[in-house]
């Protein structure tokens, strides 16, 4: 630990802002891989996701061959 505070001490304002600011993102990205461990959270999330019916499908592509032929509003 004292190799990296001589280290730190011995870099330039602007680098040590740089190694501080690298040192953050580390942070960040080990806390976002870090699983919870709760599968209960998990399923609930997954589970409000949205769903199409077949019907709504054939709207969708029925209503994208017409899109073409739509006007935009003049301003």
């Amino acid at each position: 630990m004292n190799d990296l505070i001589q280290t730190y001490n011995q870099l330039s304002e602007t680098q040590q802002r740089q190694l501080v600011a690298f040192a953050n993102l580390l942070l960040l990205k080990q806390k976002a891989k870090q699983p919870t461990g709760n599968l209960t959270e998990w399923k609930d999330k997954i589970a409000k996701v949205s769903t199409w019916s077949e019907e709504d499908i054939k709207t969708l592509e029925e209503n994208a061959k017409h899109i073409s032929k739509w006007k935009a509003q003049d301003w």
